[in-house]
């Protein structure tokens, strides 16, 4: 058949392509998780009209080559196979694609529901940084350094640049990256707790100074925001000159009582969906098992909310029709009007101290905590799982 002969478009629309949108929508209710997903791909024009995803989780399947994702509207979970099956998820993006590491450390962009994949700059050398007793901590750089100067006292090491083994860069010196649409920032471990940044023209991090140290950080309203280990929130802006350096500014008062252990007291942000920030605190600690005897770890969660002012955190157990979404990937708030089968007033988290060292099969790593009455529950139709890498929230997305 010569060009010109037909008017029929080419590739051909999908079979059902020319019914309502409402229609369309319908049957996507209707559908299992994957097929869902599936169905969404080709009717992409028309996902708009498709219910939103709750938040699922992506665990860890039985083999280094697959994945297992559960969804929170159905109960339950599916396995796919993945390429990026065992890299660590260091965070998520606004478009719902993950951040993963690999064993050697590189960075990635992955699309969970799709498989796609793109590299983000990897870090491989930090100035000023040593390794010490397996783990990391910077010398002779207070604009970088958070804490005392270089624990133990004694040998102090010149100032320089070292070269950091891949496997303890991505178990010890990663801890999270918030991706924008054109740009990173990238928080290192407890140890340091110093942000760096790269940029879509820049296309390699670069360290910004933090005198307290940045323990989480969220991408919201077109900004990086992110809370130090004493409790201060700061709001990051690019320099416009040459240097395209990154500098914070406060814009909230200190959050009482948030000095603490980072291993036993951790501290999430959060961003409402009308702006206000929320402050999501993490108190764990170790009891052991009447039964056997074991040590196990457990865990309770305060929040506290910024007023409209930015003046002033108060505490609650009230957060309204919404649900907290926190874990080692990200941190986000979610209506339960639009989702009725998520708890609203609660907590879903992810543990965020699950290492390749305590791999346990069991439902461990992930939980809901209720605020008002202070007890933590298994999330309904989850089983057993393994737990590294650790578990992580996403929203699915077609993009």
């Amino acid at each position: 058949m010569q060009c010109g002969e037909t008017n029929q478009q080419w590739p051909p629309p999908p079979p059902g392509a020319s019914l309502p949108p409402d229609m369309l929508a319908n049957i996507h209710g209707r559908l299992s998780l994957l097929d869902r997903l599936s169905f969404a791909a080709v009717f992409h024009t028309s996902r708009a009209a498709f219910r939103p995803e709750a938040p699922w989780l992506v665990l860890p399947g039985d083999t280094r080559e697959t994945a297992t994702l559960f969804s929170l509207s159905d109960r339950g979970a599916a396995t796919a196979r993945a390429q990026w099956a065992d890299h660590v998820v260091l965070g998520s993006t606004s478009r719902c694609w993950l951040v993963t590491a690999d064993d050697e450390a590189r960075l990635r962009l992955v699309n969970p529901v799709t498989g796609e994949r793109c590299a983000l700059p990897a870090i491989t050398t930090i100035p000023g940084l040593i390794e010490k007793w397996g783990g990391f901590t910077m010398v002779d750089q207070k604009e970088f350094l958070r804490g005392p100067p270089y624990p133990g006292g004694g040998d102090r090491r010149p100032v320089g640049t070292y070269t950091i083994r891949a496997d303890l860069m991505r178990h010890f010196f990663y801890r999270k990256v918030v991706v924008s649409d054109c740009a990173a920032m990238l928080i290192t471990t407890p140890q340091l707790g110093v942000p760096a940044f790269a940029t879509a023209e820049g296309g390699e991090w670069r360290l910004a100074p933090s005198r307290d140290g940045v323990e989480d950080a969220i991408h919201y309203n077109g900004k990086f925001y992110s809370i130090t280990y004493k409790g201060g929130v700061e709001v990051w802006e690019q320099s416009p000159d040459a240097t395209g350096m990154f500098t914070s500014a406060v814009i909230a008062p200190r959050l009482p009582n948030a000095d603490g252990d980072p291993w036993s007291c951790r501290k999430y942000l959060v961003a409402a969906p009308g702006g206000r920030l929320m402050v999501v605190l993490e108190d764990s600690k170790e009891i052991r098992d009447e039964y056997d005897g074991r040590l196990i770890r457990t865990c309770s969660f305060k929040v506290q909310i910024l007023d409209a002012d930015g003046e002033q955190w108060k505490e609650t157990d009230d957060i309204g029709d919404a649900a907290l979404f926190v874990g080692v990937n990200s941190s986000m708030c979610v209506s339960t009007r639009e989702h009725p089968e998520i708890r609203a007033g609660c907590v879903y988290y992810t543990k965020n101290d699950v290492g390749p060292c305590n791999d346990a099969y069991d439902q461990s790593g992930v939980g809901v905590f209720n605020l008002k009455d202070g007890r933590a529950e298994k999330v309904q139709g989850l089983g057993q799982h393994r737990n590294w890498p650790p578990p992580a929230w996403f929203i699915p997305s077609i993009q």
